[in-house]
C-alpha cells in the first residue's frame, strides 16, 4: 500500500508542476487528455478511498454533445478532485454525458451528485403539490433519477426563506430522512447553503455539510461558519468553499494568515482546520471558470490539504 501511495503522489507532483498549451486556453479544437498508466488510476482510486481532506466543487458548463473545448467536459477536472456536483442540468444525459460521467466515476474514482434547491416541491422532481405529505413522493422521483443515470448522490442547496416549505426544520428532516431511506449507506448525501438550519436528527442522515463561505478573508470567518453547527456535526463531516464565479482569476479575495501572511483564500480555506480537528475539505463553486490557468488554485490547495510525499 504504501508502494502505491508513493506512486501516486509522485505522479501529483508531476501534473501539478507540469505546464501545458493545450491547457492554458479554450482550444476550438476537441481534444482528450493522454491516458496515463494503470497502475496510476489504480492507486487514484485507492487514495479516494482513503481518509483524507476532500476536493469538491460544482460544475457548470456540462455539454450535452461532444464540444469544442475539454473545458465543457468532466474530464477537465484535475483528477485528485473526489466529489463533483453537477450544477445546473442533470437529467435526459446524452452518451457523450454518460461516457464522460462513467470514465471519471469507475476509471479516476470521482463521485458525481447533482445540485437541486431545497425550497419547495417546485425545485424537485416531479409536480407535487407543495405539502408535506408529499415529501416522500418527491424522494422517491429523486431517487429515481440518481439511479436512473449512475449518479453517487444528491446535494441539495439549501438557500430558502420563512415561507418555503422545506425552511421548516421537521420538513427538511423527513426529506433527508426518506432520501437515506431510499439510497441507502453509500450514496451520498449533502446540503450546502443554510447548513445551520438543518436539525440534529438530519444531520443523521446527510453525510457533509457544504458552506458557501465565500469571500471569508480570516480564519476568524471561517471558525464562526463552523460554530453554528458544530453541535451537530463533527469537522470532518464540514467542507468549505469560495465562490469562483466571481474570484477565479486571483484564487478567490485576498485571506490574511497570521503565520504566512496574505494569499488566496482558497489557499487560506486549505491551510485552515477548526479547533476541534481536520476539517472535510474545500471546494469552488464554478469550479470549471478556473480551466483556463488549469485549475492552478485549485491543485495548489488540494497539495496543501494533501501533500505529496517525496
Amino acid at each position: 500500500m504504501k508502494k502505491i501511495f508513493y506512486f501516486l503522489f509522485v505522479m501529483l507532483i508531476a501534473m501539478n508542476l507540469h505546464s501545458c498549451d493545450d491547457w492554458t486556453e479554450m482550444e476550438t479544437k476537441n481534444f482528450e487528455p493522454e491516458p496515463l498508466s494503470e497502475e496510476y488510476y489504480a492507486a487514484l482510486r485507492e487514495y479516494k478511498k482513503s481518509d483524507h481532506p476532500l476536493a469538491f466543487g460544482w460544475f457548470g458548463s456540462w455539454s450535452p454533445q461532444g464540444a469544442a473545448s475539454l473545458y465543457y467536459s468532466l474530464k477537465s477536472i484535475p483528477d485528485s478532485v473526489d466529489i463533483v456536483s453537477i450544477w445546473g442540468s442533470y437529467g435526459s444525459l446524452t452518451q457523450f454525458q454518460k461516457d464522460d460521467l462513467k470514465y471519471v466515476q469507475e476509471v479516476l474514482g470521482t463521485r458525481v451528485t447533482f445540485t437541486l434547491f431545497s425550497h419547495n416541491m417546485a425545485n424537485l422532481p416531479g409536480n407535487f403539490e407543495n405539502i408535506p405529505e408529499n415529501i416522500p413522493k418527491a424522494a422517491k422521483a429523486i431517487a429515481d433519477s440518481i439511479h436512473k443515470y449512475g449518479y453517487d448522490g444528491i446535494d441539495f442547496d439549501h438557500e430558502c426563506t420563512s415561507k418555503d416549505l422545506l425552511y421548516k426544520e421537521e420538513n427538511m428532516t423527513a426529506l433527508l430522512k426518506e432520501m437515506r431511506k431510499l439510497l441507502g449507506p453509500d450514496k451520498l448525501i449533502i446540503v450546502d447553503g443554510f447548513v445551520e438550519l438543518i436539525s440534529e436528527e438530519g444531520w443523521k442522515y446527510a453525510d457533509y455539510a457544504v458552506s458557501q463561505a465565500y469571500g471569508a478573508s480570516s480564519a476568524t470567518r471561517l471558525k464562526q461558519r463552523f460554530d453554528w453547527i458544530k453541535e451537530h456535526i463533527g469537522p470532518e463531516r464540514y467542507i468549505v468553499t469560495e465562490n469562483f464565479e466571481s474570484w477565479a482569476a486571483n484564487g478567490g479575495v485576498t485571506f490574511r494568515d497570521p503565520e504566512r501572511g496574505e494569499m488566496p483564500s482558497l489557499l487560506g480555506m486549505a491551510y485552515w482546520n477548526p479547533a476541534e480537528g481536520r476539517k472535510g475539505g474545500l471546494g469552488t463553486f464554478h469550479m470549471e471558470y478556473e480551466f483556463s490557468n488549469n485549475y492552478k488554485y485549485l491543485r495548489q490547495a488540494i497539495q496543501i490539504m494533501n501533500p505529496a510525499k517525496k
